[in-house]
């Protein structure tokens, strides 16, 4: 276990190599603030640290996972303890109405309608669907119309609950009209502004004159240069920015020319969720302010050192070193933290000396099952960024811990600019949880429908990948072998499983492959039976939600083979479809694009050319007078290193002469990586497969299919990404 204490003043000068330390402040821990006596007197946030350009980090705005429902439910709960509904409205905790459905488009994804939803609910499915963060729908619900702390709603409150389709200067557009509706479209539109954000007045990193107030022109403008996308959001949905009058007032009333919407989004945001930009306490030391921070490990020499010249930013800086290697300096940030979040450290760092300072950043998730992220770093005498993230797999934490470790000793190590943010992690590649057994234990994997015998083993020799694979037998056939993930879905998506099978002998082994979709509306799944000999073999099996919104997936292996032969087992998957219109089902072809001229491209149907699909009702035709061209996709997805993405597209030639090409998997964004893979096809569904194993991170991921044959057509059908 380690031990960490708390910062203390320091009673002396610590000495540092680069003697730097004249003019150090002692410094002194502030007493904590009384507590506060109610919910609305627990006011902590100060106006006066608001900052114009930069209201509230990317990381934080973005955060669709931040909340789950059960905790808006209890955030609302502790908001409005009674309820007065003098209104004749219910407050907003226990506010129930309907959910109109809506098809995905460029914005935001389907959402599924509900008759009778809670107000929780809804904020998080909408925050879900758009990419939202829950607490950034919370405090806009307030900020405009004050609903989260109303103990007495009025139904035009609700009406308008985000004063979406209300401008200054003319009536509410009552066809948006309703709660649900509201919060839909005021996501909807967060996401519109961003992913159109070149067409509108404020953009990131663009310096605008913004006004005071909306009604007094003559009040002035304030030069600002926005830093990010969230913030330029806030003020194209609210274009003013709060004078000094407005700030130093707090929460309460500035003078003529105040206007307080982006202070309220701030106050409220800090006062209710905690810094909407930085998590740490004394981020830059700027006053001497070592405040929040700790050691670990043992005693270190620390103190906040002011020199400007010296310092990254502003005018302190901290100098640290220690005498033993591995301790730390440290600072939790107690805060909970659901699945599906991240945790983002930063830290500037520098040797104070001539010699280079070698030691690691590390991101902790404390309370739950632990979880940990690092990176080692060796800087010399230049400022030097670290960044460590965190994404939050296992559980949720109620802390957060950033250690920065010394493992260099008898120099110093110089640490400034530091930052704690929150976002949403990255999606994972695969869901399952230890999909290949390889910390030798079944982990999350169980028997279905029955006792099974089953057993794992190390051997890389015998392994479909690494070192350890699993093996089951039955005594009655039909049961099966199974992992069941909670997952993030929605309506209209499809998940791929994956698993790699064979048998123990040279006789065949039979069994389903299945993946099922539960804890919906209704329990829905997608299967396939399969046939396996002694060689490991790859099994896949699709699954589409349609309409029904499961909270968890189910990967199951069915035995049918019971008699005493035994089922090899390794390197299973669950992962989301990435590509849109990946059968071209109803027609459709959104998100396909050609790569030249010369290239015809149509989608058909039985019916319509005497072709049985390979999958669904549709499939696509292609063909070009240019060897070479293609036919893509590219999708936005943020990869880590050492995942593994694969491409799989079914073909066959239009005509009896054989058609040729390549479906190439591009890893864009970063160091571009690529793998493909040759074909060619005659007059019967072929299946093309190729596998990217990424060794950097990447933004984008581009499916693409080169034509290599001319005047020729080729059909294909059944593409997937995951």
């Amino acid at each position: 276990m380690r031990r960490h204490s708390r910062f203390i003043a320091l009673a002396t000068s610590v000495a540092v190599a680069a003697g730097l330390l004249t003019g150090v402040t002692s410094l002194v821990q502030e007493a904590p603030a009384q507590a506060a006596e109610s919910a609305e007197a627990a006011v902590t946030a100060d106006a006066r640290n608001f900052n114009a350009g930069n209201i509230i980090s990317d990381a934080s705005f973005y955060n669709a996972a931040a909340m789950t429902a059960e905790g808006v439910q209890a955030f609302l709960n502790s908001r409005v303890v009674t309820c007065k509904g003098s209104n004749g409205q219910p407050c907003l905790k226990d506010y129930r109405s309907a959910t109109p459905a809506r098809s995905a488009d460029a914005y935001c994804a389907a959402l599924g309608g509900s008759s009778n939803e809670t107000a929780a609910s809804a904020i998080v499915r909408i925050g879900q669907a758009c990419g939202i963060n829950p607490q950034v729908l919370l405090v806009m619900l307030q900020k405009e119309q004050g609903l989260v702390n109303s103990t007495a709603p009025s139904a035009s409150a609700y009406r308008i609950a985000m004063g979406y389709g209300c401008p200054d200067t003319a009536a509410c557009d009552t066809r948006y009209y309703g709660f649900a509706n509201q919060v839909y479209n005021a996501a909807h539109q967060f996401q519109r502004y961003t992913k159109t954000s070149s067409s509108w007045s404020y953009q990131p990193g663009r310096t605008s004159n913004i006004l005071y107030q909306a009604n007094n022109p003559g009040c002035g403008t304030k030069s600002v240069t926005i830093a990010n996308q969230a913030t330029a959001n806030l003020y194209i949905y609210t274009p003013y920015t709060p004078n000094q009058a407005a700030l130093n007032a707090g929460y309460g009333t500035g003078d003529s020319c105040s206007a307080y919407g982006n202070r309220n989004f701030y106050l409220y945001f800090t006062d209710w969720f905690g810094s909407p930009s930085n998590w740490l306490q004394s981020s830059s030391f700027e006053g001497g302010s070592v405040a929040g921070w700790q050691w670990s490990n043992g005693f270190i020499n620390r103190v906040a050192v002011n020199n400007a010249g010296q310092a990254q930013s502003g005018n302190y800086f901290l100098a640290t070193n220690t005498s033993v290697g591995s301790r730390a300096v440290t600072q939790d940030v107690r805060r909970t933290t659901n699945v599906g979040e991240q945790a983002t450290a930063t830290v500037w760092l520098r040797s104070g000396a001539a010699s280079t300072f070698k030691g690691k950043v590390v991101v902790w998730g404390l309370g739950g099952t632990q979880e940990v992220a690092e990176k080692s770093f060796s800087v010399g005498q230049t400022w030097t960024q670290v960044k460590v993230a965190l994404p939050v797999r296992a559980s949720s934490h109620s802390t957060i811990r950033l250690d920065v470790y010394m493992e260099t000793t008898g120099s110093d190590l110089w640490m400034d600019t530091t930052s704690l943010q929150f976002g949403r992690a990255p999606e994972q590649q695969n869901v399952m949880i230890d999909p290949s057994f390889e910390r030798g234990s079944f982990g999350a994997w169980t028997p279905g429908n029955g006792f099974i015998n089953r057993q794992v083993y190390n051997d890389p020799s015998l392994a479909q990948a690494g070192s350890w694979f699993a093996a089951a037998n039955t005594p009655v056939a039909g049961r099966s072998f199974a992992q069941e993930v909670a997952v993030q879905a929605a309506p209209d998506q499809t998940w791929t499983a994956t698993v790699w099978l064979r048998s123990t002998s040279s006789t065949p082994y039979k069994g389903t492959f299945a993946l099922w979709g539960l804890g919906g509306s209704r329990n829905i799944v997608g299967q396939s039976d399969f046939t396996v000999g002694s060689s490991w073999q790859k099994f896949q099996v699709a699954l589409g939600t349609s309409n029904v919104t499961p909270k968890s997936l189910k990967l199951e292996v069915y035995m049918k083979t019971a008699n005493g032969q035994t089922l090899w087992l390794d390197n299973g998957s669950i992962s989301k479809q990435l590509l849109a219109s990946p059968g071209f089902e109803g027609g459709q072809t959104a998100g396909w694009s050609t790569s030249g001229r010369g290239m015809n491209f149509a989608t058909y149907t039985k019916a319509t050319s005497g072709v049985a699909p390979a999958s669904g009702t549709h499939f696509a035709a292609t063909n070009t007078t240019t060897p070479g061209t293609s036919l893509s996709q590219t999708v936005a997805r943020q990869t880590a290193p050492g995942e593994t993405y694969t491409a799989v597209v079914y073909v066959r030639s239009g005509t009896a002469t054989p058609f040729s090409g390549r479906l190439a998997l591009w890893g864009l964004g970063g160091t571009a990586e690529a793998a493909s893979k040759s074909f060619t096809t005659t007059g019967s569904w072929t299946r093309v497969e190729v596998a990217l194993p990424t060794k950097s991170a990447h933004s984008q991921l581009k499916f693409e299919i080169y034509e290599d044959s001319v005047n020729n057509t080729m059909f294909l059908d059944a593409g997937s990404l995951y």
